[in-house]
């Protein structure tokens, strides 16, 4: 076997132009040999010769358990009690071998794991994570769970932040719709992490199985979703590190006395961070670059000011519409049909495709209320009269206040009369207001005066009219000076004194002849 230096100076003799027969005379090598080593690289590693090991029959089945998470004690007791073959070796040639294979397997997962990183379009990537804080440290309010939804822009490193007290789907998308609002356009991509708020799975191949809540979202305000692979958190980027920046540079070393400081002091954070701190990305503050993602994002849809999400609905044989726990009347004649509902903030919105049926003001979610308009009922009233005074009573006592009182007490007066006063009531409901109304009964209770004649003489009292606006004094085109007004008194008093005089000159005999004298 060649040396390396031997090797070498073959080489080297071959190109001073000698012979492989006189190189191999030189050297006391065979002809053969020479001939070889000019045909190898100099550097040339020889084959190493390995004896076969008791381990090798093992070996697919080490890198098994590695992947199951075996330790390599348990794997050498399962290989010796393998029935056909099992392992008669020593311990330690079996650990050499499992920590070989587990660096295999290491190295492999490392390589499959080398991030791609790449830049986006201004306007492309928003990407959206949660973030949690338990036992928030509050100074003057129990400590609680607070969650908080983070957002960036990729281009730009743009960042907003809503903290909330739970993640709902509701709060996820109102979250969204309040950050397009802060960015004035709608981004292309909105990259999500595995949410369950936003997908219930994936498919035979491997896609993700959106809700049709946040499809319809993407339909009404154009962007388009992407979710990350599972267990991939590196596809976020920089919204991973996000939620830690959020932890590590706002949170920490601060202290907050409620929500109300905590939203206060979040806004101050961001609005410094996106403006004043440049990027080390980019090298310059978010708010320089996000010019250039408003003139290429899309425009925000008229509904951005109030959404409400949709949510697919049916309406019950009492012709009512469960919607987050409540049930909301729909017109009679739609019994049975499916709905879409309009989830606003203060407000619930029902249509049978493009044909609005009800709007409601909204209950707290969960509270199960029947929240019932009259009106969608009135084909019945002439069949059902005692069913119009129930739903006209109900309609009352939802007015709240000293509704509910009045209401009782008149019920119990009045039970012979319960169905006129009732219809007279919601008459004078419908008339006046539920201001007026209820101002109305708190009086009549205080008087102890119940009944629908009564609430009518006070809501039907005349209220004064306001007086007219005072008239302008016209003055005439000769007015004296302000030097003749303020001249002496003693100058009036002769002036009128001479008109005195004079007059009774001229009525003197009439004086005479009524036995007066001046």
């Amino acid at each position: 076997m060649l040396r390396r230096m031997e090797r070498s100076a073959i080489h080297l003799l071959h190109k001073r132009g000698k012979s492989q027969r006189e190189i191999a005379a030189e050297l006391g090598r065979s002809r053969t040999a020479v001939a070889r080593a000019l045909s190898e690289r100099v550097d040339r590693q020889p084959a190493g010769r390995r004896r076969a090991s008791r381990v090798d029959p093992f070996r697919e089945q080490i890198a098994e358990w590695l992947k199951r998470g075996l330790s390599g004690v348990r794997m050498m007791e399962l290989a010796r009690e393998e029935p056909e073959h099992p392992y008669q070796g020593c311990a330690s040639v079996w650990r050499a071998a499992v920590r070989r294979e587990r660096l295999v397997l290491e190295h492999e997962q490392a390589v499959a794991d080398v991030p791609i990183r790449f830049e986006g379009l201004p306007g492309e990537y928003l990407q959206v994570d949660w973030g949690e804080i338990r036992h928030f440290p509050f100074t003057q309010q129990q400590p609680v769970t607070r969650y908080f939804l983070a957002c960036r822009l990729k281009y730009s490193r743009w960042t907003w932040v809503m903290f909330t007290s739970e993640m709902r789907q509701e709060t996820l998308f109102r979250g969204l719709v309040a950050c397009f609002n802060a960015l004035g356009f709608v981004p292309w991509v909105l990259v999500f992490d595995n949410m369950k708020t936003v997908t219930t799975g994936r498919d035979d191949q491997a896609q993700p199985i959106w809700h049709r809540s946040l499809l319809q979202l993407a339909a009404e305000f154009d962007f388009h979703p992407e979710a990350c692979w599972p267990a991939s958190g590196n596809q976020k980027g920089s919204v991973e590190s996000l939620v830690k920046f959020v932890k590590m540079n706002f949170l920490a070393g601060r202290s907050f006395i409620d929500d109300a400081d905590l939203r206060a002091q979040c806004f101050e954070w961001q609005d410094s961070d996106n403006t004043m701190r440049p990027s080390q990305a980019t090298d310059v503050t978010p708010a320089t670059r996000l010019v250039e993602e408003v003139a290429k994002g899309y425009p925000l849809p008229s509904t951005a000011t109030d959404y409400g999400f949709a949510e697919p609905g049916h309406v019950s044989s009492g012709a009512l519409v469960a919607v987050l726990g409540n049930s909301y009347s729909v017109p009679i004649e739609h019994v049975g049909a499916p709905v879409t509902v309009r989830v606003h903030r203060q407000r619930i919105v029902i249509w049978r495709d493009a044909e609005l049926l009800a709007e409601h003001a909204r209950a707290p979610d969960g509270a199960h209320r029947r929240i019932v308009s009259p009106a969608h009922f009135a084909p019945l009233f002439g069949r059902k009269p005692r069913g119009q005074v129930m739903l006209y009573r109900e309609a009352l006592l939802g007015l709240g206040g000293v509704a509910h009182q009045y209401l009782s007490e008149l019920s119990r007066r009045q039970r012979a009369r319960l169905g006129t006063e009732v219809l007279a009531v919601y008459a004078l409901y419908e008339r006046c207001g539920a201001a007026e109304l209820l101002a109305a009964m708190e009086l009549a209770q205080a008087q102890g005066a119940f009944g629908a004649a009564y609430l009518g003489a006070l809501v039907s009292a005349p209220v004064p009219e306001p007086p007219p606006p005072a008239a302008w004094l016209v003055l005439p085109d000769e007015v004296p000076s302000q030097r003749e007004i303020d001249r002496e008194l003693s100058a009036y008093e002769a002036y009128v004194w001479a008109l005195e005089v004079q007059h009774d000159a001229d009525h003197e005999p009439e004086l005479a002849l009524n036995g007066q004298v001046r």
